[in-house]
């Protein structure tokens, strides 16, 4: 019996396959970068998915995934320059939102990371990890009732919040809850 590495490797030497049989198909392009994201490797899964999008400019979900890889080789700028032309030309296509909104977090813009993530409650009102991330974003902007409205409702849709996050939170609503007329 095969182990899973040897699957991969199968599943990738097909998918070569069908690359070279239909070099012009940006589906086919597609199909092996997500492969090569599986089997960890993110610069030939880049490779890939930038030959799909040559191939077909208006290929979103690919785009989506080439601001996903410069996220996670923090990237930022890159990630939400991507996903917010993407976003833009298919308002619906959540993950372009989700994606752009990441990369507003991490470069500390958060009120342009609260409105990626508004989006994404507004297309998928049960996505967990948009409401924990719009709680991020609404704590960084000193919404905090809100932010523990949208993290009570990520912990309800299942999503586990950081716990530095947690005590973030905990210490902002300490410090609403204080009264200055009785502090010295």
């Amino acid at each position: 019996m095969a182990s899973d590495p040897d699957k991969k490797r199968v599943s990738i030497e097909e998918l070569q396959q069908a690359v070279a049989a239909s070099p012009d198909s940006a589906q086919a392009h597609m199909k092996l970068a997500t492969a090569w994201l599986r089997a960890g490797s993110g610069h030939k899964a880049e490779e890939s998915l930038r030959r799909a999008v040559e191939i077909d400019p208006g290929y979103d979900e690919a785009w989506v995934n080439l601001g996903g890889i410069a996220l996670g080789r923090w990237d930022f700028a890159e990630c939400v320059k991507i996903n917010r032309t993407v976003a833009e030309r298919n308002p619906e296509l959540l993950q372009a939102h989700f994606n752009q909104g990441l990369g507003h977090l991490y470069l500390r813009e958060a009120d342009k990371m609260v409105s990626c993530f508004r989006r994404v409650l507004e297309i998928d009102p049960d996505h967990a990890a948009g409401q924990y991330h719009l709680a991020v974003g609404l704590l960084e902007l000193g919404e905090v009732e809100a932010a523990r409205a949208a993290l009570d409702r990520a912990a309800g849709l299942g999503h586990s919040p950081a716990p530095e996050f947690l005590k973030a939170l905990e210490r902002k609503e300490k410090d609403v809850g204080k009264d200055p007329e009785t502090e010295s």
